[in-house]
């Protein structure tokens, strides 16, 4: 592996830069689009940035070929289907561009661009993991005790108020709030089994977390993500002796 022979203080500005885009990403999700699509841009940009300027190592291996080929599968497979003459090709005539099926398939391609990235600079020893696994933790627990105000309270901490049945916490209009707990919450209960080694402290607080995070998913009302969430817990409840 190439090593890093740079100034010391060069070296820590630079890198923090990427490490703070990096685990800005839980925090932008609650922000909206625009921050995530800031984020990701800024993240992808100072990343590249640092890997041709340190000369950095990189992985290419049978892995990374099949990501390549889902990823131009899914934009091929779009591309064709609102192409060819039927009811989908009548439909793209009058879409305005920026909900263009086929734009927003291949826009998916920079998902790509950041796995590569991000496992780069992992290989390379880059990237803490562990300060990621901590703002997941901040976020998730931010968000779950908002839907449980807005829950009791009839609007949340920002004055949104609930739908209904839904509960959508800081995310407004929008009815994401469990699909946002289904995707980061199981990195905040990583951090918790790599910080704590008192098992009277980890397991008490573990418990709290996942507690507090699954009853946020069943308030916000999204059924699919709150199943998935369920199975992810169950799965961490069978693997918990393994982590």
């Amino acid at each position: 592996m190439f090593k890093l022979k740079i100034n010391k203080n060069q070296k820590i500005s630079e890198i923090q830069i990427v490490e703070i885009l990096f685990c800005l990403f839980p925090l932008t999700f609650i922000i909206g689009n625009l921050a995530v699509s800031i984020n990701l841009v800024l993240f992808i940009l100072s990343a590249f940035y640092l890997i041709r300027k340190r000369n950095l190592a990189f992985r290419f291996n049978n892995s990374s070929w099949l990501l390549i080929i889902f990823f131009l599968y899914f934009f091929m497979s779009t591309t064709v289907q609102f192409l060819v003459p039927g009811i989908l090709n009548n439909k793209l005539q009058n879409i305005e561009l920026e909900v263009n099926p086929i734009l927003k398939s291949f826009m998916l391609l920079r998902f790509s661009l950041l796995i590569f990235v991000i496992d780069t600079l992992f290989f390379n020893k880059i990237l803490d993991l562990k300060k990621f696994f901590l703002s997941s933790l901040i976020c998730t627990s931010f968000v779950s005790i908002d839907i449980i105000i807005q829950y009791i309270a009839g609007v949340d901490i920002f004055g949104n108020k609930n739908f209904a049945t839904w509960n959508s916490g800081p995310f407004g209009d929008e009815l994401i709030a469990g699909t946002y707990l289904k995707n980061f919450s199981f990195f905040s209960f990583f951090y918790i089994f790599l910080i704590y080694k008192n098992e009277n402290l980890k397991k008490p607080l573990l418990i709290f977390i996942i507690a507090l995070n699954l009853i946020a998913a069943v308030l916000a009302g999204n059924r699919m993500p709150m199943i998935l969430f369920l199975f992810g817990c169950f799965i961490i409840i069978l693997l918990v002796k393994n982590f």
